[in-house]
């Protein structure tokens, strides 16, 4: 079942202002100042960056009301590399929707996240770790498949 007055799509490259602003408030520091439930001051995503994604990956979006509320991003070799929803938006089922219409075989996580580890989340929605060691320069990556393949 969708999430009630959820829209999905696929982002577009007229997307990226929106979803910059978007990622810069969740993950930048943009919410934490006002004491904004889910927002961290974690990770951001330049600009840049956001570009070659809408250019080379599939990233779909989560809107309400036109704005964005969530969004994930999967590699060509389909590998999830990023999901967000947005912390007022969470526990009403669009990251588990964003998961399921993105259909990654393997999903790239970091584990030390202000708003906490999405291992558990990754693990109900039929994923399981690769290996229990973590990789990445900080040791923070955990590795998931899909418990199908």
């Amino acid at each position: 079942m969708e999430p009630k007055g959820i829209q999905f799509r696929k982002a577009k490259e007229r997307d990226k202002v929106a979803l910059c602003a978007f990622c810069d408030f969740w993950l930048r520091n943009g919410g934490t100042k006002d004491k904004i439930p889910g927002a961290s001051n974690d990770y951001f995503i330049p600009h840049g960056r956001m570009e070659a994604y809408l250019q080379k990956y599939k990233v779909n979006l989560a809107l309400c009301a036109g704005s964005i509320v969530g969004f994930s991003v999967v590699t060509s070799e389909n590998v999830l590399i990023h999901l967000l929803v947005a912390g007022t938006f969470r526990g009403r089922g669009i990251g588990k929707s964003l998961l399921k219409r993105a259909r990654p075989s393997q999903i790239r996580s970091k584990t030390d996240q202000s708003t906490g580890n999405p291992a558990s989340f990754y693990r109900k929605s039929g994923y399981v770790r690769v290996h229990k060691k973590k990789t990445g320069p900080n040791r923070n990556i955990q590795l998931f498949k899909s418990s199908a393949l």
